[in-house]
Parts: C-alpha cells; sequence; structure tokens
C-alpha cells in the first residue's frame, strides 16, 4: 500500500470471514481504516472481537446488506463520519447459485444470487462513487471481484454466471465513466478458492447434472493444488490500491486463477 499522509479508508463487503476478512485484515495490517459489511451477525461479532484489541480504532464491522440502498448509504455515512473519507471499494459479497441451467434454475434463486452478486454491487459502487465525488480531494478506486464465471458459461449455474459477467460490465462501464473524474475501477477474475463463505450458499444442496457438465468443461480443480491462496488475493488488491497502478489498469479484468483452466 503507498505510503500518504493520511491512512486509506476502504469498504470492503461481505468481508466478516473467508476471503473478505483475509483481504481486511492484510489492509489493516498495513496501517489503513478499514470498514466491513456483512450480514452474518455472529460472524460480524466475531471479528470484532478478533480485531478489537489489535487494530483500535481503525475499524467498523457493521451489518448492512449489500443490495439495499438505504442501508448501505448509511454504512457509507458511518465510515466518513469515523475515517473522513472513502478512498476503496473491494466489492467482495457474492453468493453461489445450486449449478442449475435455465429450464431448471427458480426465479426465486434467480432473484437471490442477481441481487446480491450484480444488484448489490452496482448499489454499493453507486453509493461510493457519490461520496468519493463529494470529498476533498474527490477520487477513489473500485475493485470487483469476478470469476472464471465472468468470461466463461460453464464456470457455475446461469444465475452466478449471469451475476458474475455482470460484474464485468459494470466495471467496464465504470472504468469508462469515471476515470477523467479522478474514479478507477478494475475486476479480479478468481478462480477457485478454498476457506471461503460461498460455499455456504449450497447448503441446500446443488444440481448434479449441472456440477458434471463443470466438470466436464472446466475439469482439472483441486484444492491444494490450483486453488488461488486468499492472501494471494489480498496483497493483489493492495498492489491495485496504489492510485497510479489502478490508473493503468483502470477497466482492466486481471485473470488472477493459477491459469485454471489452462489456457482460459
Amino acid at each position: 500500500m503507498p505510503e500518504s499522509s493520511s491512512p486509506l479508508s476502504v469498504l470492503i463487503t461481505g468481508a466478516a470471514g473467508g476471503l473478505g476478512r483475509v483481504i481486511a485484515t492484510t489492509f489493516l495490517e498495513k496501517g489503513a481504516n478499514v470498514a466491513i459489511c456483512d450480514v452474518n451477525k455472529e460472524r460480524l461479532a466475531e471479528t470484532s472481537d478478533l480485531w478489537s484489541t489489535k487494530y483500535p480504532g481503525k475499524f467498523i464491522a457493521q451489518h448492512a446488506d449489500v443490495s439495499s440502498l438505504p442501508e448501505m448509504e448509511a454504512f457509507v455515512q458511518a465510515i466518513v463520519a469515523q475515517f473522513g473519507r472513502l478512498d476503496l471499494l473491494i466489492n467482495n459479497a457474492a453468493i453461489l447459485d445450486k449449478f442449475e441451467s435455465a429450464g431448471t434454475c427458480s426465479l426465486e434463486l434467480w432473484d437471490r444470487v442477481l441481487g446480491v452478486n450484480i444488484t448489490g454491487a452496482f448499489i454499493c459502487s453507486k453509493v461510493a462513487i457519490h461520496q468519493m465525488l463529494a470529498q476533498s480531494p474527490p477520487g477513489g478506486s473500485i475493485i470487483n471481484l469476478g470469476s472464471n464465471a465472468s468470461v466463461c458459461g460453464t464456470d457455475g449455474g446461469l444465475a452466478y454466471t449471469v451475476s458474475k459477467h455482470g460484474v464485468l460490465a459494470l466495471t467496464r462501464n465504470t472504468a469508462a465513466y469515471y476515470l477523467d473524474k479522478g474514479i478507477t475501477c478494475t475486476m479480479v477474475q478468481l478462480g477457485g478458492l478454498a476457506h471461503t463463505n460461498i460455499q455456504d450458499s449450497m447448503a441446500h444442496g446443488f444440481d448434479k447434472e449441472g456440477i458434471a457438465l463443470i466438470n466436464k468443461h472446466m475439469g482439472g480443480f483441486e484444492y491444494g493444488v490450483n486453488d488461488v491462496p486468499l492472501e494471494d488475493v489480498a496483497n493483489f488488491c493492495v498492489f491495485l490500491s496504489d492510485k497510479e497502478m489502478a490508473k493503468t489498469m483502470n477497466g482492466a479484468a486481471v485473470p488472477f486463477n493459477r491459469n485454471w483452466p489452462a489456457g482460459h
């Protein structure tokens, strides 16, 4: 993270556990002020307890739903009240579908997945951009955590795949519209991850036919061999927090997947 007269103020969504918490902890260790939101109250309490002694006054951990515009507006207001500004948004919050196709995916599941993964990313971007334009000096960065499913049709079920394709479109459009106003936007195209909370959404089962299709087209994945270390994702986000790097990489979709699937 670049040296500056004041620490970066970073918002990370869905960060009470898993990848989000690893990213948040890495920024805290680098001296940033960090705000996380999540809908899991137990994990928020656990994370607050974990950080309260080591990082007093350096973090905010608040219950907020990324798909709620009022809740995210209130959360950003709380961040600015404590830290003075917002420099970086990392859109991390996401849920999986059940690996179902257009013919089998329910409207309820479609709405839920898109509500978090793409509408949530849009709402958080919208609120962050308003703050970044209003603050003095204006400007900031947005990092969207995408997926192989952002560019491939068989890395998830329909709802998840559509949502992650949407994250790529959100990234490119935001990058084009706001660079001249001092705001950059980049997507990190993640491969397979271990030890995250996204699998929580699979607790009620998944479509075996869909899993078989994914294994056919996206085979070769093995935990402990080609999964992406969460710490590496966190350190890459810190790298992208450099303003000059963010400008150069504005609009980029960076594969960060240990070349899985090979050549993808």
